[in-house]
């Protein structure tokens, strides 16, 4: 794989707890799918069979962000041709607004390394997609019904590195 190793360390210090990114195990998998279910309604919160699949399937990589030995976070991404995509992102309700998605939206960025990353992202979400504008995705295009029913998904693209600027 043309992966990076993950650069595992603190990304939060407070006085109450300590955040760190590492990579997934499976050991991790059913601690996750409960990370997915306080995290997305209904049939959005991956499985753990899905999450099975994502954790061998040779082009994807999965990071958490750990307090202590709770998962409070995660991002799931794959790479091919050269682009990278966030294929989910997300933090324990609890622990949302300290800075967590952003932490590991960039480590899914660096550990691929590729020039252009897409996501997804539901036309209703606008916390996410004030998140991601921040890290400089810009909207590509519209997706009607992506995620069901009336639920609209907006295709994101951000293009790294010195001939993005």
């Amino acid at each position: 794989m043309a992966g990076r190793l993950l650069n595992a360390g603190s990304i939060l210090e407070g006085s109450d707890s300590r955040i760190h990114l590492r990579p997934a195990f499976s050991r991790d998998l059913i601690m996750l799918r409960e990370l997915q279910r306080r995290c997305f309604a209904g049939s959005q919160a991956y499985g753990l069979v899905t999450l099975l699949v994502l954790y061998f399937w040779p082009r994807s990589h999965i990071i958490l962000a750990c307090s202590g030995e709770r998962i409070v976070g995660c991002a799931v991404g794959d790479s091919d041709r050269g682009q990278t995509r966030v294929l989910n992102l997300c933090v324990d309700p609890e622990y949302r607004r300290l800075g967590i998605a952003t932490a590991l939206l960039t480590g899914i960025e660096d550990y691929f390394g590729d020039q252009f990353v897409t996501l997804m992202v539901e036309d209703k979400n606008a916390g996410a997609q004030a998140l991601y504008r921040l890290q400089g995705y810009l909207p590509v295009s519209d997706l009607r019904n992506y995620y069901g029913r009336n639920r609209h998904g907006i295709l994101m693209q951000k293009q790294r590195g010195a001939s993005a600027e």
